[in-house]
């Protein structure tokens, strides 16, 4: 008898002991699991700053599938993806918002990340060419320059119309036609023969600036009558100032910079070799061949839209507004 009891006080010992242990091991197997999941998602952020966006959202995949409730890994996981795949990001942000209400330090996060669902549930399909698969990460951008500025600008029916107009030299018509192509090969425009069709309108009639002003774009408010109702249609209108003899580059670059503004782009660039840059940009070049007294100089413009520029609208276009990743 006695036996017996010392036997099942072993066993009642033994069960509570293995019933500890029991609790212990998954406790140490999902702290192990964060920690994986965090190491993960540290290379994504890494790899989001420097706008490796694929790869980032890559390494949330994996900070995610070590562990499956990591809110913040959701959270950075859907901007990245934003500019991967718009029905990913989608689907990241309503698991964030999901995540975040059991959280009420992140309520207010989960009030940006529900805006931003209707914001990308608003946005148009965008054609190929327009794509995050043509964002060049090593270029860089500089979205967070003109995204205050920008946001909200972007337009919603594509392809956009265009009237050129009659320039009154032809070296400016010239000049104005290569900046309209260099543009057309980025961003979906079609030219149009009368100025009411069109989004954006070349305005040589009004083309008088003000001192030291090259060019200039601005949005206007095209009102009229459908169906018995008042509706409002946005275009806007690029005017170059006319009182200077501009060579065919130069009205390429200041036509191309205000094609720039007109395609969404409300501020400007910090880089001089972007077209976008505050001011048209000239490089001073000198060159001084053997028995010739006095250098010789040259100088020439910048002739397209950089990467950067590029990057900088396909950002604005994919993207429901600047928004900051989790640290």
């Amino acid at each position: 008898m006695e036996m017996a009891r010392r036997y099942l006080l072993c066993m009642s010992f033994c069960g509570l002991g293995l019933i500890l242990l029991a609790g212990v091991e998954p406790a140490r197997a999902l702290a192990a699991d964060h920690e994986k999941a965090v190491v993960a998602y540290r290379e994504g952020n890494g790899l989001f700053d420097q706008n490796r966006f694929a790869e980032a959202a890559a390494a949330y995949d994996r900070a995610i599938g070590e562990d499956p409730q990591y809110a913040e890994a959701f959270h950075n996981r859907a901007l990245a993806n934003e500019m991967v795949d718009r029905q990913k990001a989608i689907q990241d942000w309503r698991r964030f918002v999901e995540m975040a209400a059991d959280r009420p330090e992140l309520k207010f996060d989960a009030a940006r990340a529900s805006a931003r669902l209707q914001i990308l549930a608003s946005l148009p399909a965008l054609p190929e060419v327009m794509g995050p698969s043509h964002y060049v990460p090593a270029a860089g951008d500089y979205y967070f320059w003109i995204s205050n500025e920008s946001e909200g600008d972007e337009w919603k029916s594509l392809p956009l119309k265009v009237f050129l107009g009659s320039a009154p030299e032809m070296k400016w018509q010239q000049g104005t036609r290569e900046a309209y192509d260099s543009w057309s090969k980025v961003f979906p425009l079609e030219l149009v023969a009368l100025p009411k069709a069109a989004d954006i309108r070349m305005g040589w009639e009004e083309s008088r600036l003000g001192e030291g002003i090259a060019g200039e774009e601005w949005d206007m408010p095209q009102f009229r009558y459908e169906g018995g109702e008042l509706r409002s249609r946005k275009y806007a209108v690029i005017t170059i100032e006319l009182s200077r003899m501009w060579s065919k580059d130069e009205m390429r670059a200041i036509v191309s910079h205000e094609f720039g503004h007109a395609l969404g782009i409300k501020g400007h660039s910090e880089s001089k070799g972007d077209i976008m840059f505050w001011h048209v940009q000239e490089k001073a070049r000198q060159f001084g061949p053997p028995g010739l007294p006095l250098p010789l100089f040259w100088r020439s413009l910048v002739k397209q839209p950089s990467q950067r520029d590029i990057n900088t609208l396909i950002r604005l276009y994919n993207s429901a507004g600047s928004g900051k990743r989790f640290p």
